[in-house]
């Protein structure tokens, strides 16, 4: 997006801000007891890559269950394709933002598992569902593209994308894990604390328009 601005404005300054997460409203809850779930937050859209979450529960060689919050045009066509992958998919459908943290409650591991583009350009995105992961104290897998290696840098697992043997064996290794999970998910609680909450958006934001911040002048 900073390159299209460039491009269509001919600015001498374009700084990129990337989205945040409210740390108050989403907090980390511990996982439920039994076998771990792993959850996806997003709109039901083929770029979100929800196909290949499916397909990569289907070839888990440990066990975990799979939480789809969310609705869109490929529900569904993913409801069908659990069907015949013979998973047994907790698929919420549409949830208000204010009811994200219960949903989110209980899930051991986050899932962004965004499919390959022709051009890696394409992925212009700033994902919520990460922070969110993040501010909710849980690990993530999600694909090596955009900025996600950039912001999950030592907090998560970064796969190949399109990829579900990748993404099956990565959230196998942390549902075998509780211990790494758990750490990562400190590590990723903190960092959204630190780095990532809509203040401090907010605030790098003020300071680049050379703005200054309530009570600072």
């Amino acid at each position: 997006m900073r390159r299209w601005v460039l491009a269509r404005t001919g600015a001498a300054r374009v700084s990129t801000v990337p989205n945040g997460v409210d740390v108050r409203r989403i907090v980390p809850a511990p996982p439920g007891p039994g076998v771990p779930v792993v959850v996806f937050v997003g709109t039901l859209k083929p770029w979100h890559g929800v196909e290949d979450l499916l397909r990569a529960a289907s070839l888990a060689r440990e066990p975990w269950r799979l939480r789809i919050i969310g609705d869109g045009p490929r529900r569904a066509g993913l409801e069908e394709l659990a069907g015949r992958l013979v998973l047994r998919v907790d698929f919420r459908g549409p949830v208000a933002p204010e009811d994200v943290p219960a949903h989110l409650a209980g899930a051991a591991i986050g899932a962004a598992p965004y499919p390959r583009t022709d051009d890696e350009g394409d992925q212009y995105f700033s994902p919520l569902k990460v922070y969110e992961y993040l501010a909710a104290g849980l690990p993530v897998v999600a694909s090596r593209t955009g900025q996600l290696p950039e912001v999950l840098e030592g907090l998560g697992v970064l796969v190949p994308p399109s990829d579900p043997a990748a993404l099956a064996a990565a959230i196998d290794a942390l549902a075998a894990d509780p211990a790494r999970r758990a750490a990562l998910g400190r590590a990723g609680r903190a960092r959204a604390v630190a780095r990532h909450s809509w203040a401090d958006v907010v605030g790098r934001i003020m300071r680049l328009a050379g703005v200054a911040e309530a009570g600072h002048g």
